[in-house]
């Protein structure tokens, strides 16, 4: 696929890795719906274990890609609902009148035993997780199947490896991934390609508010980026961190693999060798 003047939604565009892939279709030639939650993630006492993005971090994707010369519309959007996410379809071809790439970028994540974990929290990582690129996925397919096009769904490596007390986050993206076969399968006499893509270890929000938390007890003493990097060295064998722009190169290249549909691409300097 041409990338340039093609229109492409990427959700959790706000930041990390959704926020590269929206920089990265747009200096491509696309124009770009970039959606999160801004205002929808509430006030800060109704935030995740982590802080979720804030209006002002989707408005400065937007305002990055405007800067650069890219076209790019920020559009709020809760994954998890279903007027949300048609809103989300609707506003865009309002802005950009079609629709022709899909990006479900959009995740959280919660650690915790199975003994004790809460079933509104387990609800809520599925719903945004795996139910999202469901229902995102068919408020886009009217469009999508007009002319063909593609879905890339972010998916992860704990979606193919399971990990202690990670139980909720890897069944959400083990679902992505059996999702992705699914709809590559069906849509594919629609011209539609499905495929996914596992990150490794990226250093993003969720690592860095979050995940690296729990790397302090594995590496005591040692700030959050020491704990992080020890904990890259020891599990992954580039011995590096993968980056946002990375992952991004890495959906631009299934947009363009017109013979590639319903991979999940593992992007992890290695962490994942040996997972199918």
């Amino acid at each position: 696929m041409e990338i340039k003047g093609k229109t492409v939604i990427v959700t959790g565009a706000a930041r990390g890795i959704g926020r590269a892939i929206a920089r990265a279709f747009a200096a491509e030639g696309a124009k770009v719906a970039a959606a999160d939650l801004g205002s929808l993630a509430g006030a800060p006492e109704s935030e995740w274990h982590y802080a979720l993005s804030a209006e002002t971090d989707l408005a400065r994707t937007a305002r990055e890609i405007s800067e650069s010369g890219g076209v790019c519309k920020a559009i709020e959007v809760d994954v998890a609902d279903r007027a949300s996410c048609q809103n989300l379809v609707d506003a865009t071809i309002r802005a950009f009148g079609g629709l022709d790439i899909l990006v479900n970028g959009a995740g959280i994540i919660k650690l915790g035993n199975l003994a004790d974990f809460a079933e509104s929290e387990w609800d809520r990582i599925v719903a945004v997780n795996a139910k999202g690129v469901f229902l995102l996925s068919q408020a886009a397919l009217p469009w999508l199947e007009k002319q063909g096009g593609v879905i890339i769904n972010i998916a992860s490596n704990a979606g193919k490896r399971g990990s202690p007390f990670n139980s909720a986050y890897c069944a959400s993206k083990a679902a992505v991934i059996g999702l992705t076969q699914s709809l590559a399968a069906e849509l594919a006499e629609h011209d539609i390609r499905v495929n996914a893509i596992c990150p490794g270890a990226v250093f993003t929000a969720m690592q860095f508010d979050y995940l690296v938390q729990r790397r302090l007890q594995q590496y005591p003493g040692q700030s959050y980026e020491e704990a992080f990097a020890a904990f890259v060295k020891d599990t992954v064998p580039l011995s590096r961190q993968q980056t946002p722009g990375e992952i991004a190169d890495a959906a631009l290249y299934l947009c363009r693999a017109e013979g590639v549909t319903g991979v999940s691409l593992s992007v992890d300097g290695g962490g994942g060798i040996g997972l199918s």
